[in-house]
């Protein structure tokens, strides 16, 4: 599973932050026609204010006697900022302090101040007095015109609506502090629940292992995977039967093969026999040169039956021998191979088994496969190691079982291409070379692996073969 990515993670990852960046958009996109709508408030209320206050400050200029000329001097100017001063600090209109987000100043037509409110500025705001809108100095300003050149400008700080769209805004976003980890949770149930049903399919066949070929089942299961493993049922079950046909051939052939080659070394042994009988003297002339050709047919004939044997154990391995969907005890096979094999005249005090090791050594294995798999290599061990020193059997700890032979150390080269099939360890060695092959194969088919060195582990010659199992 590693390189891999879990589907729900990503889901839920992506489904998160695609949330959160909608709802940012969404209030990107609310803060703008906000602030629109409040510009057009704003600016109204600007024009509402200026139109109301015009005729109230008029009257508070001509109240207080500062309506002077238009063309008055600057000294004039100031006199008339004495008398709003007087104005405001009168007994029966004093007024709390406070806040104006309004401000306003009645100007002449020479852009003198006359009267402002008490926050406004004393010199002039940098808008020419003239009725519209206008914006200077950090100040979205309004005038209005009124009689005798006179201009009310009412001024808002920009700052103040920057301001508000700021704490809108922020307003707007705050929940998404509490949405995301909400909506986090609420998808990762989602897509935990709706991924169950792939969850318990992959369960089911990771416990079936990969040697049962029956259909997956489909209750349970949604439309769109329904279809899939209506399809993967499909391939099962002509993998299966095309399985089940080589393991047919394989059977077939092996009771067809057999038999005549078998037919033919008896009949060639019983003519041997009876060519012995005659003996030499008494025989008709060149009897001893056909009882030659009788027996290197016999040979003939026993090769054939061994590679005929061979080759049917490999269409066995490339069949699917080895799968197995049951854990098995191993050991006995390596001990029940040992002694039979140790009995023959050719491992009759050759082949030992090494002394200790794992009281069990379980694998999904078939016994019958990883008997053919450690007959082959024990074969291979005894008939090209060195006749006067023992092929050792170890089985150890790491859940491996190693076969080793003495002998001349096989090249590089020449140790790369073994396990091949028909490749052998040289031109006149004996032998089909499909052992080690088999082997492989079967172990490859369960999972496992066949491991081979030269020299051998720990000395400076020989040929190791170590089953590593699945």
């Amino acid at each position: 599973m590693s390189g891999g990515f879990s589907l729900s993670r990503r889901l839920v990852g992506r489904l998160t932050l695609g949330l959160s960046a909608l709802w940012l958009i969404a209030v990107a996109g609310s803060a703008l026609a906000l602030r629109d709508e409040l510009d057009e408030i704003f600016d109204s209320a600007l024009q509402e204010t200026a139109q109301r206050l015009l005729p109230l400050t008029i009257d508070e200029l001509r109240d207080s006697g500062s309506d002077r000329d238009e063309s008055r001097d600057e000294s004039h100017n100031e006199s008339g900022d004495e008398h709003e001063e007087r104005a405001i600090d009168r007994p029966d209109t004093v007024l709390a302090e406070h806040e104006e987000y309004l401000i306003y100043q009645l100007r002449d037509a020479a852009g003198h101040v006359l009267l402002r409110s008490h926050d406004a500025p004393h010199e002039p705001f940098p808008v020419a007095p003239q009725r519209g809108f206008g914006e200077a100095g950090g100040l979205r300003v309004y005038g209005e015109r009124g009689p005798r050149g006179l201009t009310l400008q009412v001024a808002e700080p920009l700052v103040h609506r920057t301001e508000a769209m700021s704490e809108l805004f922020v307003w707007l976003a705050a929940p998404l502090l509490l949405l995301v980890p909400l909506a986090a949770g609420a998808i990762f149930w989602t897509v935990r629940g709706s991924l169950q049903p792939i969850g318990r399919l992959r369960d089911a066949i990771h416990a079936r292992g990969g040697g049962n070929l029956a259909p997956l089942p489909d209750e349970g299961l949604p439309r769109e995977l329904q279809a899939i493993i209506r399809d993967v049922n499909r391939l099962l079950g002509r993998l299966s039967q095309t399985l089940e046909g080589e393991r047919a051939f394989a059977a077939n052939s092996a009771h067809e093969l057999r038999t005549p080659v078998a037919a033919a070394l008896a009949q060639s042994q019983r003519l041997a026999a009876e060519l012995r009988a005659r003996g030499p003297e008494g025989g008709a002339p060149g009897t001893a040169k056909l009882q030659q050709r009788v027996a290197g047919l016999i040979d003939s004939l026993h090769g054939l039956s061994g590679l005929v044997e061979k080759l049917l154990q490999l269409a066995r391995a490339e069949a699917g021998l080895g799968l197995d969907n049951a854990e098995a005890d191993l050991l006995p096979v390596v001990r029940l191979l040992v002694d039979e094999i140790g009995r023959r005249p050719a491992g009759a005090g050759r082949l030992v088994l090494a002394p200790g090791g794992p009281e069990r050594l379980d694998a999904r294995l078939d016994l019958d496969a990883f008997g053919i798999a450690l007959r082959n290599l024990i074969d291979n061990a005894l008939r090209h190691g060195s006749a006067d020193e023992a092929v050792t059997v170890t089985v150890g700890s790491d859940r491996s079982v190693a076969v080793v032979n003495a002998g001349p150390v096989v090249p590089p080269d020449r140790l790369a291409k073994l396990g091949t099939r028909f490749e052998r360890a040289g031109a006149t060695t004996s032998g089909s070379g499909l052992g080690l092959a088999i082997a492989g194969t079967i172990l490859e088919q369960a999972g496992g692996s066949l491991e081979l060195r030269s020299p051998a582990s720990g000395r400076s010659d020989g040929f190791e073969a170590r089953i590593r199992l699945p």
